[in-house]
């Protein structure tokens, strides 16, 4: 598998977590965008949208991402960015920050709908991305 799934959201870590790698964000979703920033400038390509699935930053809590590994150059230099990945995430993080999140959601009810909302979207990533 060229890729691991970066995610903050705790069903999809328990759902793929056995069949694919995961790096858990014990964060909010500015956080997963943040880390997949870091990781894009280091040359690692977003497979999926930051901002998919029409859900505005600030209406939900989790955000899941499948991002490939930068290749490692045989000269030991450093893998170049990818264009479209560097926009997309830069895009991404700055609608993030245009959106003001109007209160923390605390219901569990809540949460776990937008986790299943969250799942849904990632499933459908990775059986594109797996075919």
């Amino acid at each position: 598998m060229s890729y691991f799934i970066l995610t903050n959201n705790p069903l999809a870590a328990d759902e793929f977590g056995t069949t694919h790698e995961i790096e858990f964000i014990n964060g909010g979703l500015i956080d997963v965008l943040i880390r997949a920033r870091d990781l894009v400038n280091n040359g690692a390509v977003l497979l999926n949208h930051p901002l998919y699935g029409s859900v505005k930053p600030n209406e939900t809590p989790y955000r899941s991402l499948l991002v490939q590994r930068a290749p490692k150059p045989s000269d030991g230099s450093f893998p170049a960015a990818d264009p479209e990945s560097v926009r997309l995430i830069g895009n991404a993080v700055n609608a993030f920050s245009k959106f003001i999140v109007k209160k923390e959601i605390t219901n569990p009810l809540l949460l776990e709908d937008f986790q299943v909302v969250d799942l849904s979207l990632l499933r459908s990533a990775v059986a594109a991305a797996d075919r």
